[in-house]
């Protein structure tokens, strides 16, 4: 009888660890775009791997090429219930009905960086740096260096998800309780969506400067970008010959504060002064140059979050990352991502 006992708690054992086994955990992140977004993917693989090897999870990463693709890799797994649960960044909004499909399939799910608001309630959890702070972190900075209501701002955006409006929202909040009207803030010029690309910050940059007076160009000493690639894309339009001498130099000499985020090893190498191109004459003539934490390492947090779930634990709901602003004097002691680009 012991006999017959033992085996059958064996066998149980076995079932038990078979099933949790088979309990796949689905990463679906936007392709390798551009540094952020290529660093978060390969973050993911690095997680995934780690479970795999584990063996008490299956853990799987899916890219995709654009939102169409990313929507069908989401109803695809709800329809063949090929996971049991999903990390995802969502491309953008555009994956609206169809995060509205998954919540209302009973696939655990948890968000990362872009969350969906009509289904967060629904999420396990939103995992996401502190966007709101990114903005408040800059508005209070440009004012410490003697910004004043009505000064002629320009932000550069990411894109239509929600990441750019927390950012502009923790922005505008400051600048509000700082003594703006709303008037003023409303007033605030900013370029079209730069899809968080460089060439694209380059191409908005340079066609901003082309429709800009020299009066307006050296009025506008504030510029809040919404990401390090963006910022790369202004100095290497200030360092191209694609842009006219005089605008140019009108820039040069307007004493311009830029804000950028995120923590790209090549702003880090450029506000080290080791950066191969060498921008140390466009950085001299800026008043300020900073970037605000934002680690494409919590990816691997949401995952943890999701795991925590499974298990049995409680998790925050809407989990934010807190964020630290990085420029020359403390950049040592930060780890960028993405490739270092030094001097040889």
């Amino acid at each position: 009888m012991k006999k017959i006992v033992a085996l059958l708690i064996a066998l149980m054992l076995l079932c038990s660890a078979a099933l949790a086994a088979t309990t796949d955990i689905a990463i679906l992140v936007p392709n390798a775009d551009h540094g952020w977004t290529g660093s978060v993917l390969t973050y993911a693989e690095e997680k995934a791997e780690a479970i795999n090897a584990e063996g008490k999870y299956v853990a799987k990463v899916i890219s995709s090429a654009d939102p169409a693709n990313q929507i069908s890799q989401v109803e695809d797994i709800i329809e063949n219930e090929s996971a049991k649960t999903i990390v995802i960044l969502p491309q953008d909004n555009t994956l609206e009905a169809t995060m509205k499909k998954l919540a209302n399939s009973g696939i655990p799910f948890v968000m990362f960086d872009r969350v969906i608001d009509t289904v967060s309630e629904q999420a396990v959890a939103s995992v996401k740096g502190d966007n709101e702070g990114i903005g408040a972190e800059t508005a209070k900075r440009f004012i410490e260096a003697g910004m004043q209501p009505g000064d002629k701002i320009l932000i550069m955006p990411g894109d239509n998800s929600s990441v750019p409006q927390m950012r502009n929202d923790g922005f505008f909040g400051v600048l509000l309780e700082s003594g703006w009207t709303q008037e003023q803030v409303d007033a605030i010029e900013s370029t079209a969506y730069t899809g968080w690309s460089r060439s694209e910050g380059k191409k908005l940059f340079t066609e901003w400067l082309d429709s800009s007076t020299v009066d307006e160009i050296l009025e506008t000493k504030w510029i809040f970008t919404h990401d390090d690639e963006i910022a790369m894309g202004i100095l290497e339009a200030l360092k191209s010959s694609e842009i006219d001498n005089v605008k140019k130099e009108a820039f040069l000499s307007g004493q311009v504060h830029l804000a950028a985020s995120s923590g790209l090893n090549e702003i880090y190498s450029v506000l080290k002064g080791i950066h191969q191109k060498d921008y140390s004459a466009e950085v001299a003539a800026l008043a300020d140059l900073f970037s605000v934490t934002y680690d494409p390492a919590m990816i691997q947090i949401a995952v943890d979050d999701m795991i925590t779930s499974l298990e049995g634990g409680e998790v925050a709901k809407d989990h934010v990352i807190p964020v630290s602003v990085v420029d020359a004097t403390n950049v040592e002691e930060f780890r960028g991502f993405g490739d270092a680009v030094a001097a040889e």
